[in-house]
């Protein structure tokens, strides 16, 4: 039961903890903080971008 917990919302709750690091360092932090929240941000955004591709891809 455990490992089948984590086969189907590990992926999604790594991005869902990115996400609010992400949040977090913008919000509370300066410098450095600036861009590991760009970097956090955007690794959700460029998976998504990935998958709809590879996904109209398979399509055609």
């Amino acid at each position: 039961m455990k490992s089948n917990f984590f086969q189907l919302w590990g992926w999604p709750l790594v991005m869902a903890i990115l996400t609010i690091f992400g949040l977090l360092a913008a919000l509370t932090g300066t410098g450095v903080w600036h861009w590991l929240s760009w970097i956090a941000l955007s690794v959700p955004v460029v998976t998504m971008v990935v998958f709809l591709f590879k996904k109209r891809v398979e399509k055609e």
